[in-house]
């Protein structure tokens, strides 16, 4: 699949003024909150929501069972998605960042729990998405949200095959099975090489995977075996499958398009970047306007206040969002907006094409070696300006959209006092 990263960690550089003037701002804004019966870590609001959330689960599932006909059990079916993507964005992400109770046993056992409902490793996972893509996010061989397998190319680190063609379509099929190759493939194949991908091992105790195969278990015995015995065979199985699409699908709209689209960065740590300063230029938020997307989505459509303060209740992200873009935009750095979910998407789709159509197989190849990030990669100087060409017409696209989403609220910017100078709002 082409990269042979560095096994050197990505190094950034000390906390910037940016960093200290964000923690400091955000941390006034958050105290206010609290005093407002709203902490940090452990907001009712998300208790409240999260116990909807299973409601929503139990019923479409109860009405899945019980289904009476073919297209009851698939109405169940897009129900029961819905819901599981809920729970997986606003509960099993939460507690797995510590946000949803303010106990960690607590939020230990709601993982736990969201593990036998919906089937995920939460050692996998917590490796995967906290200790790779959080730390390194759009840094290949670090970042295992750009490990495809060989599927698709996701960043221009990875060095162009032919079978790239056309993976802007090919992604569609790809992200619609994504949970039945996570559930039933990729963590019985971590556990069994010790290794998240190619380039990362990890290495589970005997505690972990005794309770990484009990939830399993506990998944296929309670939510795959039983609409195959009380429905039909064929209603089970359409179930099935368009169950796995939607809730895919979902999984991928949110993650995916919040970090691969044109304006992102992937060139690596900048030089004299530091933690913070790298996540705002590899993170995008969209549909930040819409309640509901916030709601649905546990807040995962406000990426970049996600990535900056991960150990923060979603409920705080929209208060949070006007503050890092006037503070961000003070030091000079691009707090990126990608516009709706429709535009979302096809800004992502852009960046697909983009890399899949480079002709990589064109003579006078020259070694790019990207040091800070880790990569290794053959690129031909032809290919790469084809490239260049691509991406930037699918950045035009981005700049288009994005001048037209400036932030408006200015209620959060007042609790603590900051001035939204040079700002539209």
């Amino acid at each position: 699949m082409g990269a042979e990263p560095i096994s050197q960690l990505p190094k950034f550089a000390p906390r910037s003024a940016f960093w200290r003037e964000m923690k400091a701002a955000a941390g006034e804004h958050l105290a206010a909150e609290k005093n407002l019966g709203l902490p940090a870590v452990g907001d009712p609001r998300l208790k409240r929501k999260a116990a909807l959330i299973l409601l929503w689960f139990a019923l479409s599932y109860v009405a899945l069972l019980f289904a009476p006909t073919l297209y009851a059990a698939l109405l169940a079916a897009l129900l029961l998605a819905l819901a599981a993507a809920a729970l997986g964005f606003s509960v099993f992400h939460d507690a797995n960042h510590g946000t949803l109770f303010g106990r960690a046993t607590a939020n230990l056992r709601a993982a736990q729990l969201c593990s036998v409902l919906l089937g995920p490793s939460r050692y996998f996972w917590v490796h995967k998405h906290q200790g790779l893509h959080h730390r390194q996010p759009n840094i290949l061989g670090w970042d295992d949200d750009l490990e495809t397998r060989g599927f698709l190319r996701l960043s221009p680190a990875c060095t162009w095959e032919p079978r790239f063609r056309g993976q802007e379509l090919k992604a569609v099929v790809y992200y619609g099975f994504n949970t039945l190759e996570w559930l039933f493939w990729k963590d019985f194949g971590c556990l069994a090489q010790g290794r998240l991908n190619k380039w990362r091992a990890v290495d589970l105790g005997a505690q972990e995977r005794a309770e990484l195969l009990v939830c399993k278990a506990l998944y296929v015995l309670l939510f795959v075996l039983p609409p195959f015995v009380v429905l039909p065979l064929m209603w089970a199985l359409a179930a099935f499958i368009l169950f796995h699409l939607i809730f895919s699908w979902m999984m991928a709209i949110v993650f995916q398009v919040a970090h691969l689209t044109p304006g992102m960065d992937f060139a690596g740590v900048r030089e004299g970047d530091d933690w913070a300063s790298h996540q705002v230029r590899t993170t995008a938020d969209f549909a930040t306007s819409s309640r509901f997307a916030t709601w649905f989505t546990g807040g995962l459509n406000h990426q970049i206040e996600h990535h900056l303060f991960p150990k923060v209740a979603h409920t705080h992200y929209p208060g949070l969002r006007p503050i890092v873009r006037t503070i961000a935009e003070r030091h000079g750095l691009e707090c990126h907006d990608l516009g709706g979910v429709l535009s979302a998407l096809r800004q992502h789709f852009a960046l697909l094409k983009a890399l899949g159509d480079q002709e990589a197989n064109r003579p006078t190849q020259v070694m790019a070696t990207t040091s800070e990030f880790g990569c290794r990669t053959r690129v031909s100087e032809t290919d790469q300006a084809n490239l260049d060409l691509k991406i930037l017409r699918a950045r035009e696209l981005f700049v288009r959209i994005s001048g037209r989403r400036r932030s408006r609220s200015a209620k959060a910017l007042r609790i603590i006092g900051i001035s939204p100078a040079g700002a539209d709002g």
